[in-house]
C-alpha cells in the first residue's frame, strides 16, 4: 500500500486539510498568498498531516481542531523547506522550480519566516500549552540539526552519532511531533501519548534514512530533485558514513575529491556508487532502517486493534519500501 492509497482512506480529512491550509494561506499581501499556495500545492505527500490524522483516530478527536493543527504541521515543514533551499542552493523541489530559484532568496526566506509565525499563532489558538510546547521544541530542535548539518558539510571526520543526531533533530522531531500533538487531540493518557510519540520518532528516523539511500539510487523524476543531490550539497550521509572507515587511503581520497569538487561529473559519482556497493553500505542504511521501522511499530503493540491502528502499521512499512 502507498502513502496514495493510505492517504484515500482518509480522503476526506485530508480534503479539509487542504481547505484549511488554503484559509490560513489568505493573507493581505497577495503575493505572500501566492507564493505560499505556490510551493504548498507543488505536490507534497503530506505524509506528516496523514500521521497527525491517524493518531488522532487512536481515540476520540474533534476533526475541525485537527484540521487546523495538521496546517501547523505542514506550515512548520515547508517553512524549513524555502529555508534548506535557500542554504542549499536548490533549484528543483518535488519536480518543480524551487521558490529561491523563481522569486529570489529573500523571497524564499521571507515566506518561510511568514510560515513559522503563522504557525505559531495556529498553535496559540488551539489554546492547549501542551501543543505549543510542542510546536516550539519542535521549530527549535530542526533549527538546531541544520545548524549541525551545516557545520559538518564536507567534514569526513563526521561519525555515526553526528548523523543520527542531525537526523534526529531535522527529521525525526517533526514526525515525532505530529504523532505527539495528534495523540493530544485524541485525549490519550500521558503514556499512551508517549508511544505514540516514540511512534513517530522512529518513524521519522526510518524515513531519513530511507531518503538518504534513495538519493543515490532512485531516478530523478522519482526522486522530483536531482539525484546524488546531499553528496553534491556537501552532506555526508549514513551510506558514505558506513563506508569511510573500510575504505582504502585511495578510496576515501575519490570520495574527498568528489566532496570539493563542484564540477564532478557522473562519473566521479560513479566511483562513489562503487565504493558503497563494494562495502555494502547502501543495503545496510536500509536494513537500519527497516530495524527503525520494527522498532516505531513495537511502540503501537499495546493499542486496541482498530482501523487507524492498521494504517499506521501500514504506514511505517511503507518508509522502507517506497521508491520516493
Amino acid at each position: 500500500m502507498s502513502v496514495k492509497q493510505i492517504a484515500n482512506l482518509i480522503a476526506d480529512d485530508l480534503d479539509r486539510v487542504e481547505e484549511a491550509i488554503a484559509t490560513h494561506l489568505e493573507s493581505d499581501v497577495s503575493f505572500i498568498s501566492e507564493v505560499g499556495n505556490y510551493v504548498l500545492s507543488s505536490g507534497g505527500k503530506r505524509i506528516r498531516p496523514v500521521l497527525l490524522i491517524l493518531c488522532a483516530r487512536l481515540g476520540n478527536y474533534v476533526s475541525e481542531r485537527v484540521y487546523d493543527l495538521c496546517t501547523v504541521i505542514e506550515f512548520i515543514h515547508t517553512a524549513t523547506l524555502l529555508h534548506d533551499d535557500v542554504i542549499d542552493n536548490a533549484h528543483l523541489r518535488r519536480g518543480n522550480p524551487t521558490v529561491n530559484s523563481r522569486w529570489g532568496n529573500e523571497i524564499s526566506i521571507l515566506i518561510g519566516d511568514y510560515l513559522y509565525a503563522k504557525a505559531m499563532e495556529l498553535s496559540l489558538l488551539d489554546k492547549d500549552h501542551l501543543v505549543m510546547e510542542t510546536v516550539a521544541r519542535v521549530t527549535k530542535e530542526m533549527a538546531k540539526g541544520q545548524v549541525i548539518e551545516t557545520l559538518k558539510e564536507r567534514d569526513l571526520s563526521i561519525s555515526e552519532a553526528d548523523y543520527y543526531r542531525i537526523i534526529a533533530l531535522k527529521t525525526a522531531a517533526l514526525f515525532e511531533g505530529s504523532c505527539t500533538i495528534g495523540s493530544l487531540a485524541a485525549g490519550l493518557s500521558p503514556q499512551q501519548r508517549a508511544h505514540v510519540s516514540a511512534f513517530g520518532y522512529h518513524l521519522g528516523l526510518a524515513f531519513q534514512m530511507a531518503d538518504d539511500t534513495l538519493d543515490f539510487v532512485a531516478p530523478e523524476a522519482t526522486l522530483g530533485k536531482p539525484v546524488n543531490n546531499d553528496l553534491k550539497e556537501g552532506k555526508i550521509t549514513l551510506p558514505v558514513i558506513m563506508a569511510l572507515p573500510r575504505a582504502t587511503a585511495a578510496e576515501v581520497a575519490s570520495i574527498d575529491a568528489y566532496l570539493q569538487n563542484p564540477e564532478a561529473t557522473d562519473t566521479d559519482f560513479q566511483v562513489v556508487i562503487d565504493i558503497l556497493n563494494k562495502y555494502d553500505t547502501l543495503q545496510s542504511t536500509m536494513a537500519k532502517a527497516q530495524a527503525q521501522v520494527e522498532a516505531a511499530k513495537a511502540e503501537l503493540a499495546d493499542f486496541p486493534p482498530s482501523t487507524a491502528l492498521e494504517t499506521l502499521l501500514t504506514l511505517a512499512d511503507y518508509v522502507t519500501t517506497r521508491n520516493v
